[in-house]
């Protein structure tokens, strides 16, 4: 008999094991008839019933098992587990105890004592249950979960995250401690590392579509736009009528500049809600890029109708108006937005510039101020500020916005050309050739840097300095044009007229339809009195350009110089050059052939 029961024990486990419950029960059951003392199988019928949720039978079970074997701590665990689960704590607490006296290294009886403690608001006693069960089951992760769930409602979130942590040590697919841990990390503002959490979730638990959706949110704050896109998009395919998808996705397909996709989705989301606010706003945002002011204009308003106080909305309404050069207006509104929302450094940037326009440069100054201390890290605030310093001639401050700026983005070239200008102001101009050297030195082959170096040498006349400088630039990229033409330039500066035309024929190998490097080269010959070549450069810069004032005025002194007074004429006279108009009359009933320096049209100051 005990063979059988033996037999049909492990027939009833594989069905068990196979899924196949109720054949599994079956077959304890009749093992169970022919060897009704063994307490193993009461055990496994009994908790194959509570795997179940079928407590009641579950409890007949353990006190089955308990009446053949009254210390049998896994019985206890097992009835105060279901007991537990049917609300009767103190039931569960007393078999937990019990199971504890018998086996004090039971794990799950002092995690069963932890959460009775929990249900019962004694954190702290908790917390000691399931360090000791911990210290008897340290690979067990649902334990750290349990207790990073305590910690984490007691608003514990340090202890809970390392509880999580500590979860996902041994086990890198618990999704409930991702899911925390982006919760916690989003209530910390750590969102790029909330982002990384919610991915796995995602990832673990890939159709959940209220964790995509915040992780795509997650990633379009760190300015991951393509990654968050991809996933707006994906859940729109699923749900195209859900708006909130739409209204998103449109929103970053904005932000990536695509501007018709973007207006598309909005007005899909439209179809589906026309009093969305957010909708209306998106497509007029895409609306103003495509240049459709009008349209633009009316679908802010719609927004603005639906939503009055959206300082975000009324912001861009400002900023069409500014399009419009109706800079009083986009003021009104930029004041409107920064009362509702004084936080918001854009609108402030937005303002400044309105300022700007209409004068009020110390009210200009003021605002991009405010913008820069909302958003110390904006490029565009500093520069900003920079600007309007440098127009108020606070060169000082405006030294110090663009410097600022460019420590946000060291490459930006319009940043380092006003630093420069400021510094000349500031009578510090040979500091800035040096600016780029500690990015040099580390590596020599940016040429950006180099180019960098070279106009702020030129600004300083230090015409040798700024020589080398681009002689590297040309160095690292032989396609370089400005590269050829600037050190053609910082040559010709220095007097060397041949070294500048190589550089200039440099230019025009590379590419051969650009009228200025033809007026550059024309220039060079004048210089060496090659008068024809000079002319021919200065033809074919007409030909190219034919309203070219430096190609004029090079021709009409090229003229000149060759004796052909009648024909330099006209070229002075179509770009207005009285100077040589006097002179040409000088030369025709005076006889006066003598020649000056002109900077007023060369486009490098060249002296000719």
């Amino acid at each position: 008999m005990t063979n059988i029961s033996q037999n049909l024990s492990c027939l009833a486990g594989e069905k068990e094991q196979n899924g196949s419950v109720l054949e599994a029960l079956t077959l304890y059951d009749a093992a169970i008839r022919l060897n009704s003392s063994d307490t193993a199988l009461w055990l496994k019928t009994a908790e194959l019933l509570a795997n179940e949720s079928m407590n009641t039978e579950a409890i007949i079970g353990f006190t089955h098992v308990l009446v053949l074997d009254p210390k049998n701590s896994s019985a206890l665990v097992g009835r105060g587990e279901v007991q537990a689960r049917e609300g009767d704590l103190a039931e569960a607490f007393d078999d937990f105890k019990n199971a504890v006296s018998h086996d004090q290294r039971n794990a799950a009886a002092h995690a069963g004592l932890a959460r009775i403690y929990n249900a019962n608001n004694e954190t702290e006693q908790a917390l000691i249950e399931y360090g000791t069960a911990i210290n008897i089951s340290p690979r067990n992760f649902e334990y750290y979960v349990e207790i990073g769930e305590i910690l984490f409602d007691s608003g514990r979130f340090n202890e809970a995250a390392k509880a999580y942590d500590n979860a996902l040590k041994i086990n890198l697919k618990d999704a409930r401690s991702w899911k925390r841990l982006g919760e916690m990390l989003r209530l910390s503002n750590r969102l790029e590392e909330a982002a990384v959490a919610y991915g796995q979730l995602n990832s673990l638990v890939p159709d959940d579509k209220d964790n995509l959706f915040i992780q795509a949110g997650l990633l379009e704050k760190i300015r991951k736009y393509k990654e968050a896109k991809e996933i707006y998009a994906g859940l729109v395919s699923e749900d195209p009528k859900n708006v909130s998808f739409l209204v998103a996705l449109a929103r970053v397909q904005n932000v990536l500049g695509e501007f018709d996709e973007s207006a598309a989705v909005s007005r899909g989301a439209l179809l589906e809600n026309q009093s969305n606010a957010d909708a209306w706003s998106n497509l007029g945002f895409s609306y103003a890029n495509m240049k459709n002011f009008k349209a633009s204009f009316d679908a802010f308003n719609q927004s603005l109708k639906l939503r009055p106080g959206d300082a975000i909305t009324i912001t861009n309404v400002g900023f069409l108006l500014m399009q419009s050069g109706k800079y009083q207006e986009a003021l009104y509104r930029f004041n409107n937005a920064t009362r509702i929302d004084p936080e918001d450094s854009t609108t402030w940037i937005h303002k400044a510039r309105a300022e700007l326009a209409l004068g009020k440069r110390d009210d200009a100054f003021s605002s991009a101020t405010r913008a820069t201390r909302l958003s110390p890290y904006s490029y565009d605030a500093w520069y900003l500020l920079g600007d309007i310093a440098s127009v108020s001639k606070r060169y000082d401050e405006a030294k110090e916005a663009f410097s600022n700026a460019l420590e946000i983005n060291p490459m930006n070239d319009n940043a380092f050309r006003y630093l420069v200008d400021v510094m000349r102001n500031l009578n510090q101009a040979y500091e800035t050739i040096h600016y780029y050297d500690k990015t040099i030195s580390q590596n020599p082959n940016i040429p950006v840097a180099w180019m960098r170096k070279g106009y702020a040498a030129d600004l300083a006349k230090e015409y040798s300095i700024s020589e080398d400088a681009y002689a590297q630039v040309v160095k690292i990229q032989p396609d370089n044009t400005e590269g050829w033409t600037n050190l053609g330039f910082a040559r010709f500066q220095q007097g060397n007229y041949f070294g500048a035309i190589d550089a200039f024929n440099e230019s025009l190998k590379i590419d051969p339809d650009q009228s200025v490097y033809y007026v550059n080269r024309g220039a060079a010959y004048q210089k060496i009195d090659r008068l024809d070549d000079a002319y021919k450069d200065f033809s074919k810069a007409l030909e190219l350009s034919p309203d070219n004032r430096d190609a004029l005025y090079g021709m009409g002194k090229t003229l000149y110089k060759m004796g052909k007074v009648h024909e330099s004429f006209p070229y002075f006279k179509k770009i207005g050059e009285n100077l040589y108009i006097a002179r040409v009359y000088d030369s025709l009933y005076q006889g006066v052939t003598y020649f000056s320096n002109n900077w007023n049209y060369w486009r490098y100051s060249y002296q000719w």
